[in-house]
């Protein structure tokens, strides 16, 4: 088994993978959209866990990254005080600690929800936002 630490950003991630005895055998950091992501990680010797941490578009991500991996984590981002407390903070310690993390099975994880609810979610927040641009200002 092979664990993977995914640190995700709009136009470049890191991947850092550890193998089943917890050393590092890859750090690379991809230029370019989630799909090149995808394309790296394929590439690695199944089977592997991936562990990311929870942004704007987590679920989709999840989803994609659950056809190509034996296990998806997502992080909770407000849990991950391992990350936030260290005075070395840059993409590619964050992605092997993410790593590590899912090796020793540590993981403080966030529910991700079905695509259709978070469908539902993104009408309702669409919603209160239109009607909230709406309302007309009172004077008082």
């Amino acid at each position: 088994m092979r664990y993977v630490g995914l640190d995700v950003h709009f136009r470049q991630s890191t991947i850092c993978v550890l193998d089943d005895h917890g050393r590092r055998v890859l750090s690379r950091r991809v230029r370019g959209p989630w799909s090149k992501v995808l394309e790296e990680i394929a590439a690695i010797p199944k089977p592997f866990a991936v562990w990311f941490e929870a942004s704007t578009g987590y679920g989709h991500l999840f989803e994609l990254l659950q056809r190509i991996a034996q296990r998806v984590v997502v992080a909770h981002p407000g849990h991950l005080r391992l990350i936030f407390r260290s005075k070395r903070k840059n993409d590619r310690v964050d992605a092997e600690k993410l790593a590590k993390l899912l090796f020793l099975d540590e993981v403080p994880t966030v529910h991700v929800p079905r695509e259709d609810v978070r469908a539902w979610r993104r009408m309702i927040g669409h919603r209160l936002l239109a009607n909230t641009q709406m309302r007309p200002l009172r004077n008082t």
